[in-house]
């Protein structure tokens, strides 16, 4: 059984659960960036178990096989990371039909489940996980930015086909002076030295010194909230120089007057629709949901970019 894996809504890798006579296999393929360079890295852990269902010489319980039929029962488990073996308190606290409440080693999740009982959504923090279809065929996250979605056509302003249909701004955006966000876009992008993918792109407010789009876009998000303005985030794709959309993040700015302004702290170029195509409007600190389901249908293939003279 298979489900896609997304931090803040970007599809970031997907993860396999096998279970077989007195083992568990778990499989990850996540997002790997190494010297700016985005690729592929696979992680697999088998573990044996015992009559319980538990690590055999330990008394612990799989995170994933605890979590994948279940509710779980209500109260506390020794429950144990699969990939980086840290075991401690499972607890599942409320239940409601198909939905479940609880805490993984801390942290609060929340788990929907089919009729049969298997696993459909996990949410935990910033990390959901959506299981796939049986038989579907799904793009690996990886894939999809290292080698980004054919565009169909030549010239012209980017588009999805069937389209879809993005909100030109979002109730909380608090209008802004042109001059002031530009400098700020200015500000971020000096702020990160090295522009590949890096640890920044992970953490809410964008800190550090090394990091992609995601992390550009989050940081002047932050920086703009501090500075008592709202601001949205987008996610979308980026097509230059003939090639191929790749997944980007930027931002949008409402100005006084009425008037929008979108800026790309990580490369600072005009945001432009030959080049920027969005696919969901976000706040920066809300629920991306919506933009993690539009990537995912993009991954499954169901909508195409093209170029509309």
């Amino acid at each position: 059984m298979s489900y896609l894996f997304a931090w803040r809504g970007v599809p970031v890798g997907q993860v396999s659960l096998r279970r077989s006579a007195g083992r568990f296999t778990y499989v990850s393929r996540h997002l790997h960036t190494r010297a700016g360079q985005v690729g592929e890295r696979q992680r697999e852990v088998t573990l044996r178990l015992d009559a319980q269902g538990q690590v055999e010489g330990a008394r612990s319980v799989p995170q994933a096989l605890w979590l994948w039929r279940g509710p779980p029962r209500h109260g506390c488990v020794t429950g144990r990371e699969e990939l980086t073996g840290r075991e401690g308190p499972h607890c599942l606290t409320a239940a409601n039909g198909s939905e479940a409440e609880g805490t993984l080693l801390g942290a609060p999740f929340r788990a929907r489940y089919d009729a049969r009982g298997w696993l459909q959504e996990l949410e935990v923090g910033e990390s959901r996980f959506t299981r796939a279809a049986p038989g579907e065929k799904l793009r690996p996250p990886p894939e999809l930015f290292a080698q980004g979605v054919p565009v169909e056509g030549r010239s012209g302003a980017l588009a999805f086909v069937p389209a879809w249909p993005v909100p030109e701004r979002l109730p909380a955006m608090t209008a802004w002076e042109a001059g002031a966000a530009r400098a700020l876009s200015a500000q971020v992008h000096a702020a990160f030295p090295e522009k590949g993918p890096g640890a920044a792109d992970w953490r809410e407010g964008g800190e550090g010194e090394a990091g992609g789009c995601l992390a550009h876009a989050l940081r002047f998000a932050a920086e703009a909230r501090a500075r008592g303005h709202h601001v949205a985030l987008v996610h979308g794709l980026l097509a230059v120089d003939g090639g191929p959309a790749r997944p980007h993040a930027w931002v949008r700015v409402a100005l006084a007057g009425g008037t929008l302004l979108e800026l790309d702290p990580t490369s600072l170029d005009a945001v432009r629709p030959e080049t920027h195509l969005p696919l969901a409007l976000v706040d920066p600190r809300g629920s991306p949901r919506e933009a993690g389901e539009r990537w995912l249908a993009l991954l499954r293939g169901t909508h195409r970019v093209v170029r509309r003279p």
